[in-house]
């Protein structure tokens, strides 16, 4: 590691600890009254914690296609610990996130994501799925936005998209909930797996079609179709990113 990295990691960790841990006491405190609120700090502001000091920028294309009113899932590909401020940033929303309930033990942040957040408990049996589908379809209901890595872990292969856990998908079906899909580039080279610290760069986050669930579609097929959506999504969005890398390499010759 170089000595700009190694400076760079003295000032980095502890901007991101001290705001991590303020942001934290605020969700707790701002949860008591609101926990949409409490959603919105711990993904836009935690996003900007995130991303601003290791000046990393995400470029959103296809907000349009956010769904205008009424709950949906956002699911994206999983490759870097950036990808879920990365989500944040794209939606420019409060977001309900769908992750695993040992998350909910770590001290403080852990305590505002089980106040405001669907933490699922794998292996929890058939009545615990059965009140996690029957919350996450409530919530839906009321309006709120749901995000999820269907890769269920980071890809850490040369696959675009690794097969994609069922959880989200049976959801979508009980709800009949849109599935927006949103392709994330680059976030895995700016802060690979083994790395301790971020990379300044630009991310490209691609936000395409909702696909709308039709509760009698077998869950299988709806699966096939979401991950087919999605792959096709992020090898175009690659495409564009390496076409845009070229073109500013040309520029500076």
């Amino acid at each position: 590691m170089t000595a700009r990295r190694v400076a760079f990691g003295l000032w980095y960790w502890p901007v991101f600890f001290i705001l991590t841990v303020i942001a934290g006491l605020i969700c707790l405190l701002v949860s008591l009254f609101s926990k949409n609120a409490s959603r919105y700090i711990t993904s836009q502001v935690w996003a900007a914690i995130v991303l601003n000091p290791a000046a990393i920028k995400v470029e959103v294309i296809g907000r349009e296609n956010l769904p205008a009113g009424g709950g949906f899932i956002i699911f994206a590909n999983h490759r870097s610990l950036l990808d879920i401020p990365t989500v944040a940033r794209a939606t420019g929303r409060s977001i309900s996130w769908v992750a695993k309930a040992a998350l909910g033990r770590l001290p403080l942040f852990g305590w505002t994501l089980k106040r405001s957040h669907l933490l699922v408990e794998r292996g929890g049996g058939a009545e615990t799925t059965k009140k996690t589908l029957e919350e996450a379809s409530d919530r839906l209901a009321q309006g709120e936005i749901m995000a999820i890595f269907p890769e269920g872990t980071r890809n850490k292969t040369a696959t675009p998209i690794l097969p994609f856990k069922k959880g989200a998908f049976i959801i979508a079906k009980r709800a009949s909930s849109p599935l927006v899909p949103l392709a994330i580039v680059n976030s895995g080279a700016l802060w690979p797996t083994g790395s301790c610290l971020p990379f300044s760069g630009r991310i490209k986050a691609v936000i395409g079609p909702p696909i709308m669930v039709d509760p009698k579609t077998p869950l299988a097929k709806v699966t096939a179709i979401a991950s087919a959506a999605l792959t096709d999504l992020y090898l175009k969005s690659l495409e564009s990113f390496d076409q845009d890398n070229a073109k500013a390499d040309q520029t500076k010759d």
